[in-house]
């Protein structure tokens, strides 16, 4: 076996040529292309999140309007809701537009004056509904309140006269002492507070005794009976109003919504328009003279036009939560306007009107 030769510088050097690399040229191409390859993939990257964040503010929003609708539509009529009872028992087609008028509720409230909607331009002359729940309207802007009966009702078991207790059939509504009740029929109603503790279980006494706090009057106002065909119901009242709320979007600011009576209902509510309709002239109601021939800004409404509004038309102006949900700011068409928006959110109107069945 014949040695290994060693292996000479010559040698090494031969095998080091044979050796092939990419070039400084070749190595800056490769580069080239792998910086297009990953700006395409961080391009398409974000086009697909600014596609789902617009996806996901569009349904978001549509859903709000949605909602708003619905929720704005099942509310409003139940304005001067009293049961089967007629504000105006002279006209048995229809309410008539006020409240029984019942002086005679304690402290502050005369229904004599008060209709089952009102309505001012945030901030208020007088009493600020808003500041009652604790927080800031938002100003220039709508606050409604309507007022009537709950659905939920308890019936008389014995007739009761003008001055006499009411007996119900059970307190399953749990009526409480010094809340506002109103009791009706198919032909008159009367509101009253309860100046007594009613019991739970069956036959309950309801008493509208006068109390410095309660009622200024043993009587019921309008001096008539009820049968055991009369019901028994609460008085509610709800206020629609914007305000910030607690929650900040994902830039950190506060979100505006639609409250109802301190409760956030309708979160991105940035504007809400009302146009009040009224008949051509203040009549006896029913079907035939109840008919709207105009719609008035709330500006515009006078005391006497409260009284007879019959239907109100609603336009809100929802924008998304979140900014930078478009790519450049929208145009924004409200009541009649059209301007540019300052921000990338999105932006959409929603409009219906409503007919207050109850008033006609």
């Amino acid at each position: 076996m014949s040695p290994v030769a060693p292996i000479t510088p010559f040698d090494r050097c031969r095998r080091l040529a044979r050796q092939q690399g990419s070039s400084l040229v070749e190595l800056m191409i490769g580069m080239v292309i792998s910086l297009l390859l990953i700006g395409g993939m961080v391009t398409l990257f974000i086009n697909n999140k600014q596609t789902y964040r617009y996806n996901e503010e569009l349904a978001r929003i549509q859903e709000n309007g949605r909602f708003a609708i619905e929720f704005l539509q099942r509310n409003f009529r139940h304005a001067g809701h009293l049961g089967c009872a007629y504000m105006s028992p002279e006209d048995q087609e229809g309410y008539g537009g006020v409240f029984p008028k019942t002086t005679a509720i304690l402290p502050s409230i005369d229904f004599s004056q008060s209709s089952a909607i009102s309505a001012y331009v945030h901030p208020p002359t007088g009493t600020d509904v808003v500041a009652s729940y604790g927080q800031a309207g938002v100003n220039g802007t709508e606050v409604i309140t309507i007022i009537f009966g709950s659905g939920a009702s308890a019936a008389l078991t014995t007739p009761a006269a003008k001055g006499d207790p009411l007996i119900i059939d059970s307190n399953a509504l749990g009526f409480r002492q010094g809340e506002a009740l109103i009791i009706s029929d198919c032909n008159k109603a009367d509101i009253f507070r309860v100046s007594n503790v009613p019991a739970a279980g069956n036959n309950v006494t309801i008493e509208h005794k006068a109390a410095a706090i309660y009622n200024s009057s043993d009587d019921l106002d309008n001096g008539k009976s009820y049968g055991t065909d009369a019901r028994v119901m609460r008085l509610q009242s709800q206020s629609f109003y914007l305000a910030a709320s607690a929650r900040v979007n994902r830039q950190g600011q506060p979100i505006q919504s639609l409250y109802v009576n301190g409760g956030e209902m309708i979160e991105g509510v940035v504007a809400m328009r009302t146009m009040f309709g009224v008949p051509a002239a203040a009549g006896t109601p029913g079907q035939t003279s109840r008919v709207v021939t105009n719609y008035i800004p709330i500006t515009a409404m006078t005391a006497d036009d409260w009284a007879n509004v019959i239907a109100i038309q609603f336009e809100l102006l929802l924008a998304s939560p979140d900014d930078n949900a478009v790519s450049e700011p929208m145009p924004i068409t409200f009541n009649g306007v059209t301007t540019t928006a300052q921000d990338r959110r999105m932006y959409s109107t929603v409009s219906t009107t409503i007919a207050l069945r109850n008033r006609f």
